[in-house]
């Protein structure tokens, strides 16, 4: 294990007024990237949504579960993204978004890895795909069974000390893992290594959702996954289609149906088998995802139990934690980088190169808390869009929010 370089002590190595060279400066972290393509947001206490960016980043259309889909032009925005109409409102940074609709504005954030291709590991009786969406397909084998069983769901990094890869499926059903290089390691020691080649996993799943038919064609809100699909012609499309209009109250509402289906190549849903459909019925509630640690801006809300103030808030000390390994942070008067260690054990902060100049005394006292409990971290925990950072005694020195605009 590398040894932990205590931070507070770089920062009395050096007169208050130097500075350090420019090729031991902490790395300046790369922009935060504009969404592109397909992207889930989970939003912690409100509705999940996906969004489509087209045009080259100039358009995004929102759809989430019971509404008709929702364009919105780019506008212009001194930091990160911002698309707007005369009702809606998309800001964010990175991963990272609000949405505001008659001033009513609710924090969401990218589930899974945007912009990646899906990533399928297998071993044993199990093959699991993870979409960059956050959803997954799983096939398993079952002794005497003549198919397998085929599951669907969400799946997020968790922190809760270490980091683990989290499976929700059907019937609440929870599996974990330990994401060690290219394979998956479960509770029990059980593997399941990284296929070189992506498995869609076909098949008919039982799929429960939101169904409404537009001018398009049909889209379906699959419950266990939160992302709205379209759905291809053919199959019991048409048998769907019907009992949806003998059944709406209007144009724009979706009701609940159960469908036998699959994934076509367009990542479509095929109608195989119309089961039901319910004009009261309605998804139930996902269990909330937190942000994710990594590719995150985190800002600072509390110290050591005490939650400073500032009177400009671009002062306020941030952390941006990268897929390297590497961390960038401000103290809200010097920047600082260096690496992180996170395994089963935790998370912990090895000093790097930091720049040393002189803070007014209470950005300076702010700095020196907060280079002092960066060092003490031994593990974290994330709920919703709140990061802790707890030492090594289980005292939590720092509280940061993930930045969404």
């Amino acid at each position: 294990m590398r040894r932990l370089i205590p931070l507070l002590l770089l920062l009395t190595a050096m007169p208050a007024t130097a500075q350090v060279s420019s090729s031991d400066r902490p790395p300046t972290p790369p922009p935060m990237p504009t969404p592109q393509g397909d992207v889930l947001y989970a939003c912690p206490g409100g509705m999940d949504f996906s969004a489509t960016f087209a045009n080259d980043g100039e358009l995004v259309t929102l759809r989430m579960p019971g509404q008709p889909a929702i364009e919105l032009s780019r506008q212009v925005s001194g930091s990160g993204f911002a698309f707007s109409d005369s009702y809606y409102e998309l800001r964010g940074r990175g991963r990272e978004a609000t949405l505001t609709a008659a001033g009513r504005s609710m924090r969401c954030h990218a589930a899974g890895r945007p912009g990646e291709p899906p990533r399928t590991f297998a071993g044993g009786s199990v093959t699991v795909t993870l979409f960059p969406d956050g959803s997954f397909r799983l096939r398993e084998k079952r002794d005497g069974a003549a198919e397998p069983l085929l599951d669907i769901g969400q799946w997020a990094q968790e922190v809760e000390g270490g980091i683990r890869l989290v499976l929700r499926g059907a019937n609440n059903s929870r599996r974990a893992f330990r994401e060690i290089g290219d394979k998956l390691v479960d509770d029990n020691g059980g593997e399941l290594l990284r296929t070189d080649k992506p498995d869609p996993i076909d098949g008919k799943f039982r799929l429960a959702g939101m169904y409404r038919d537009a001018q398009d064609g049909g889209l379906f809100t699959a419950c266990l996954v939160g992302r709205t699909y379209g759905v291809a012609p053919g199959g019991a499309e048409p048998e769907l289609e019907k009992a949806w209009v003998e059944a709406t109250p209007s144009r724009e509402a979706s009701l609940y149906a159960e469908i036998i289906g699959g994934f076509d190549n367009n990542n479509s849903i095929t109608v195989d088998r119309f089961l039901s459909l319910k004009r009261d019925g309605t998804c139930s509630a996902r269990v909330s995802r937190g942000s994710a640690l990594r590719d995150t801006e985190w800002r600072l809300i509390e110290l050591d139990g005490a939650r400073p103030s500032f009177d400009e808030w671009r002062r306020r000390p941030l952390m941006r934690l990268d897929n390297a390994d590497k961390f960038t942070a401000s103290t809200g008067c010097n920047t600082m980088g260096g690496d992180f260690v996170l395994d089963p054990d935790g998370l912990r902060f090895v000093a790097g190169p930091m720049t040393l100049m002189a803070c007014p005394p209470t950005e300076a006292a702010i700095e020196k808390s907060f280079v002092a409990a960066l060092a003490a971290v031994r593990t974290a925990q994330i709920s919703g869009t709140t990061l802790d950072l707890i030492d090594g005694t289980g005292k939590r020195r720092m509280r940061l929010e993930a930045r969404g605009r």
